[in-house]
């Protein structure tokens, strides 16, 4: 109603934009938005002509569906530690999900509405766990395995830079470069691939950890102690170091694996509250710099002269009087105990 050519209408669609019409030509093809991101918007209408006004609220709830799943986790890990995982989503705003985990021996899921959660492994070998998310009708999940042992050897591992040229940095191709990287290792050192574990890791330059295992078979036999994966840590470096481990990405493009620095694993602690060396020297400069002060005031006492008894003849005194008469009077007097002053 009212004169349709002068009516002003304004819409705001709760994301922080809006826009007016001045007439309803403009219109006939409907008002069209386009969120970018989900949530639940206010969007609110004014319409304003010469026979009044008008306006109307909508509640507007914006989903996007889901797309990938990728499950963030460690690669090794030692045993009674805890592990963190979380379920990176894209895109990264989705709505209200729900979050099925699975891991180690459970026979139920763990239903949680956030996705990051933390557990421990309290039995070496190898564990896989699944998250399971669910975003309206659909259900998408994602799968790694983990490997839990009391004590491993972490190597991190560089690469020409011609790698970098074919790193497309996603998880697909980090999987494969994994595996070749792992079978070139094996070829060039003859240590079984049970003992290695090579992941890749996101982003360039393009870097990997190399994992030394003490892999057990069922039988409980090729075990690797402290000692030999120690043995094996060096054996690796050294074919490392004189560039014996390589691969080829495709004809003609060859790559070599460098080493880059090792770590053993479970790291020290190096938190102050267990640094007994640093404790250790700092007890150390407390006691020095007592008995140094201790050893001062000794001497300074031993080093005080005597006041006068009252028994001292006049004479003495006269003799005295006439000696101090002719001293050079000390440049800043010293307090005794007593309060009377000395000449030191």
């Amino acid at each position: 109603l009212g004169d349709v050519q002068r009516t002003l209408i304004q819409v705001d669609f709760g994301d922080g934009i809006a826009v007016s019409y001045v007439n309803l030509s403009s219109m006939e093809d409907g008002i069209k938005h386009v969120y970018q991101n989900v949530g639940i918007f206010r969007v609110t209408v004014q319409v304003d002509n010469s026979l009044g006004s008008d306006s109307a609220v909508l509640y507007l709830h914006v989903t996007c569906p889901l797309e990938h799943v990728h499950l963030s986790l460690p690669f090794v890990t030692t045993k009674n530690k805890e592990v963190n995982a979380t379920a990176v989503l894209w895109p990264s705003q989705v709505g209200t999900l729900t979050y099925v985990w699975w891991y180690g021996n459970n026979t139920e899921p763990l239903i949680t509405l956030e996705g990051s959660i933390s557990f421990k492994f309290t039995s070496e070998g190898m564990n896989t766990i699944t998250v399971q998310v669910s975003a309206g009708n659909a259900i998408l999940q994602d799968t790694k395995t983990i490997a839990v042992y009391e004590e491993f050897r972490s190597l991190r591992l560089s690469f020409s830079p011609n790698l970098d040229d074919y790193n497309p940095d996603i998880p697909e191709w980090r999987r494969d470069i994994s595996r070749v990287i792992k079978k070139s290792l094996v070829e060039a050192t003859g240590i079984p691939g049970q003992h290695i574990l090579v992941a890749v890791l996101p982003g360039l330059p393009t870097a990997a950890e190399l994992f030394v295992l003490p892999y057990q078979d069922p039988a409980g036999e090729s075990r690797r102690s402290p000692e030999e994966l120690e043995q094996v840590s060096e054996l690796l470096i050294h074919k490392l170091n004189q560039n014996s481990v390589h691969f080829e990405l495709k004809p003609g493009v060859q790559v070599l694996v460098h080493a880059a620095h090792l770590t053993a694993a479970p790291l020290v602690d190096l938190t102050p509250a267990h640094s007994g060396s640093a404790m250790l020297m700092l007890l150390s400069v407390v006691f020095v710099g007592l008995a140094v002060f201790v050893i001062y005031k000794f001497k300074r006492r031993v080093a005080l002269p005597s006041p006068p008894s009252p028994s001292t003849q006049p004479g003495d005194s006269s003799l005295r009087l006439q000696r101090a008469r002719h001293a050079t009077p000390p440049s800043t007097p010293k307090r005794g105990s007593a309060g009377a002053q000395f000449a030191i």
